[in-house]
């Protein structure tokens, strides 16, 4: 794995942004509720926490668009695993409003598809997000 030492501040967030997403999806609990919660149990880490707050906002208004992107590729509900779902919303999300290149994004989802989901994912992940970047 590449030397992400450097970029831990920006790692840790993207890490904590999959997790409130997951509980913005599980839950469907208020987005401001969530990140209160993440800033007072991670208050005083290094944190990028204007990222973080920015990507979860960002989420929550593009989830029907996201969503219907997911739809568009062809992936059920039921044909994944929530924290899949998760690691797609935070990718699909990136690809709409962020300034990442599209194969940062995928190799950033596939490290994520690996800390945190079963050890098949990323090969799921990989497809949907090739398939996406291709059709853009």
């Amino acid at each position: 794995m590449k030397n992400l030492s450097k970029f831990k501040k920006i790692i840790r967030a993207r890490e904590y942004l999959v997790q409130a997403i997951f509980q913005f999806l599980f839950n469907k609990q208020n987005v401001q509720d969530i990140l209160k919660q993440f800033k007072k149990e991670h208050e005083g880490k290094n944190i990028d926490f204007a990222y973080f707050h920015r990507s979860l906002v960002s989420i929550e208004i593009n989830s029907d668009a996201i969503q219907a992107l997911i739809e568009g590729l062809g992936i059920k509900d039921s044909d994944m695993e929530l924290i899949d779902k998760s690691i797609l919303y935070f990718a699909l999300n990136e690809f709409l409003s962020g300034d990442i290149d599209g194969p940062l994004i995928i190799d950033e989802s596939l490290r994520l598809s690996k800390k945190f989901s079963n050890p098949e994912s990323y090969k799921f992940i990989n497809t949907y997000l090739d398939k996406y970047l291709k059709s853009m």
